[in-house]
C-alpha cells in the first residue's frame, strides 16, 4: 500500500475470500496502529471487528473459495458478512462480535507488553504515570491474584457481555462470534471454558442467534455450535 493512502472505510468493507481478508489485515496492521490521519472509530473497529473475522477466516473458510467475509462498518445491527456464492446468487449470514475482552486495564496491560518482554496480565491493576499523550508510562506492580477467581470472574465476563447481546434485535440470520482472551489460560482451564461454553452460554445464545463462533485471541481456541455452515437452514 502506498506511505501517502489513507486506510477508509470503504476500503475495509470489501467482500473478500478468506486468504484475501487475512492478507489485507497482515498488510494494513501497521498503518492502523501509527496513522494518525485514520478516523479513530475506523480504528477501534479494525481491532475490535476486522481483525476477529480475519481470525474466523483463518480457523474455517481457508480454501472455501465460493465463501466471502464482508466487514461492515456502519450503524447496523451487526458488524460483518459470510456470504456464499456457490450457487451463482449471494446467501448471506450476518455475524455480530462480541468483545470479552476490551477494558481500560487490558488495553494499558497490552500497551506495557509493547514496551517490554513480558507482562502481568492479571493482579494489581495498571496505572499510567502522566498521560499518554505527554509520554507517560505505564506501569505494573508484579503480581498474581487466584487463578480460579480470574477464571470465574472471565467467565462472569464473558456472561455479561454476552447477555447484553442478547437483549438486542437481530435478524433471524445472525451467528454470534464471542472473542475472549485465552492467552493466559492452561488446559485445564480452556477445558473448563469449553464446558461452560457447551452447556450454558450456546444454549443461552442459540435462543437468539442462528450460530455461536468462540474465538481465542491466541488463535489456540475456536469452537462453533448451532446453524453456522451453507446451506442455511435458519
Amino acid at each position: 500500500m502506498h506511505p501517502n493512502t489513507i486506510l477508509r472505510k470503504e476500503d475495509c468493507e470489501v467482500a473478500r475470500t478468506a486468504e484475501e481478508l487475512i492478507d489485507r489485515i497482515e498488510s494494513v496492521d501497521a498503518h492502523f496502529r501509527v496513522d494518525d490521519r485514520i478516523e479513530k472509530e475506523l480504528v477501534k473497529r479494525f481491532f475490535e471487528e476486522i481483525r476477529p473475522l480475519g481470525d474466523l477466516a483463518r480457523h474455517k473458510y481457508l480454501g472455501k473459495t465460493s465463501i466471502y467475509l464482508r466487514p461492515r462498518i456502519g450503524n447496523q445491527n451487526y458488524h460483518a458478512e459470510i456470504i456464499d456464492r456457490s450457487s451463482g446468487k449471494e446467501n448471506i449470514a450476518r455475524v455480530e462480535i462480541v468483545n470479552t475482552h476490551l477494558d481500560h486495564d487490558h488495553a494499558l496491560r497490552m500497551e506495557y507488553l509493547g514496551q517490554h518482554d513480558g507482562v502481568f496480565m492479571s493482579g494489581p491493576p495498571a496505572e499510567r504515570v502522566g498521560t499518554k499523550a505527554s509520554g507517560g508510562r505505564v506501569s505494573i506492580a508484579p503480581g498474581t491474584v487466584d487463578h480460579q477467581e480470574y477464571l470465574d470472574d472471565l467467565i462472569a465476563t464473558i456472561g455479561a457481555r454476552t447477555a447484553d447481546k442478547l437483549s438486542k434485535p437481530y435478524p433471524a440470520d445472525t451467528i454470534l462470534a464471542v472473542v475472549f482472551d485465552d492467552s493466559s489460560l492452561n488446559p485445564e482451564d480452556l477445558l473448563q471454558l469449553q464446558l461452560y461454553f457447551h452447556d450454558i452460554l450456546s444454549k443461552q445464545t442459540l435462543s437468539k442467534f442462528c450460530g455461536v463462533f468462540i474465538l481465542g485471541m491466541s488463535g489456540r481456541t475456536f469452537l462453533e455450535f448451532g446453524e453456522t455452515d451453507f446451506p442455511r437452514s435458519c
